[in-house]
């Protein structure tokens, strides 16, 4: 059936199985990211902005206590600019539960002590190394994807893109890389951005922020695939970015498990991603990544 909502969309909630409107959420445990919490205070400082109708109304659909929210993303990612110190981890932390305390004074909320705290920031020191990996991919890579590639040209570069994966010890992140490729093979007319390049923005005079915002916005979905090992119901990730959304969707990561490094997953490259690659070719570029160690 067709189903018409009184607002637009301005909120996706991504699960196991997908992108759902918020007010299908089936998992009790709601992840929130540094945009959730940035537009609910908006709403409790009564913005006029454009939007803020069609946010309350979404909002409402979890101010209850079925759900339990978690700001643990937006401590990870901080709001410097890069890997947050412990005593700023648990700043961030405070203050977004404050404001989701507040905005949703119906929904439970988690409580961390100082040996959650702990635990919780061991998840940014296993992951800094992979980090400063994926910060410096991205730095690197910038120059060669700001521009629309010209087709004679897609090859090379992409090779290009692999070579600086292989000089990175760890390698970047497959999500990373992904968004690089989707870049790369993004319309040729540019009219539409592609997802990568919608979560990856790079441009001629790119930053460590800039790629740290990107890094932070990957590794949310990562964390999010990590629920999946759980036996208890996966956790919902609750954001307002639509590239991520379309990200997540467009891969339909699937079958994931612990390896010896982590986790380990199956990816479904959906030609959504990559918009100038002829379908034909998805395979031929799944394995190149598979060669590639990922």
């Amino acid at each position: 059936m067709d189903i018409k909502f009184h607002q637009p969309m301005t909120v996706y909630c991504l699960q196991r199985d997908g992108r759902f409107p918020l007010a299908f959420a089936s998992a009790s445990m709601i992840l929130v990211d540094r945009n959730i919490i940035s537009t609910a205070k908006s709403i409790l400082s009564g913005s006029e902005r454009h939007d803020i109708a069609a946010n309350k109304w979404w909002f409402n659909f979890v101010n209850n206590k079925r759900y339990t929210l978690n700001p643990i993303l937006c401590a990870i990612e901080g709001s410097k600019g890069g890997a947050p110190s412990y005593q700023h981890f648990v700043a961030e932390f405070n203050e977004a539960q404050k404001v989701l305390g507040e905005a949703f004074p119906e929904a439970k909320l988690v409580n961390f002590e100082e040996q959650h705290f702990q635990a919780s920031y061991g998840i940014v020191r296993g992951l800094q190394q992979r980090y400063e990996s994926d910060i410096a991919f991205l730095l690197s890579v910038s120059k060669h994807l700001h521009a629309i590639t010209a087709s004679r040209l897609l090859e090379k570069v992409e090779g290009v893109l692999f070579e600086l994966c292989a000089k990175l010890d760890p390698k970047p992140s497959p999500f990373v890389m992904l968004a690089a490729l989707s870049s790369l093979y993004e319309s040729a007319s540019g009219e539409q951005p592609s997802i990568g390049r919608s979560i990856i923005k790079p441009k001629p005079q790119y930053a460590t922020a800039d790629a740290h915002n990107a890094v932070s916005d990957l590794r949310s979905l990562e964390l999010l695939l990590c629920t999946f090992q759980f036996q208890s119901p996966a956790a919902t990730f609750c954001t307002r970015d639509k590239a991520l959304t379309e990200f997540w969707v467009a891969i339909k990561a699937s079958e994931v498990c612990k390896s010896g490094t982590g986790i380990s997953f199956h990816a479904k490259l959906e030609p959504e991603l990559f918009p100038r690659l002829p379908v034909e070719r998805l395979g031929q570029l799944a394995e190149r990544l598979v060669q590639n160690g990922f």
